[in-house]
């Protein structure tokens, strides 16, 4: 069974650019190897994290990521079962959004989201802080 789980947290005050540059590598070789594909974003001091894959595994990946110190005051914003996945360009990595595929990945997950009737309105308040944030 696939499933997404999707949250936010507060990066820790003292992470360094090295410290961030190692948890997105970090990400990026655990989910490549267990197929785990998403989206990872850090502004400012806000990581926002979607997670797509096995159910078993991103359960095990969730309770980890809550224990890690790099992370602080993490909200779950969605932990739902899925039918297929969104963000297959993605592979779990960074970006900055300038791809017109990775702009339909998102709508496409959200359409998803929104046709299996979840509420995405806590979802897209987030995404939207995350946008409007000041630098």
């Amino acid at each position: 069974m696939l499933k997404t789980i999707c949250y936010k947290s507060t990066a820790r005050n003292n992470l360094s650019i090295l410290d961030i540059e190692k948890l997105f590598l970090e990400t990026k070789k655990t989910n490549d190897e267990n197929k785990i594909s998403g989206v990872l974003v850090k502004r400012s001091d806000t990581f926002f994290q979607i997670l797509e894959g096995s159910a078993e595994y991103l359960d095990l990946l969730f309770a980890k990521i809550e224990k890690d110190r790099r992370h602080s005051n993490i909200k779950t914003l969605l932990n739902t079962p899925i039918s297929s996945l969104s963000f297959t360009n993605f592979e779990a990595g960074y970006c900055i959004i300038q791809e017109a595929s990775s702009l339909f990945d998102l709508q496409n997950y959200l359409s998803k989201l929104e046709s299996s009737n979840q509420n995405i309105s806590i979802f897209l308040q987030n995404i939207e802080s995350l946008l409007d944030e000041d630098e």
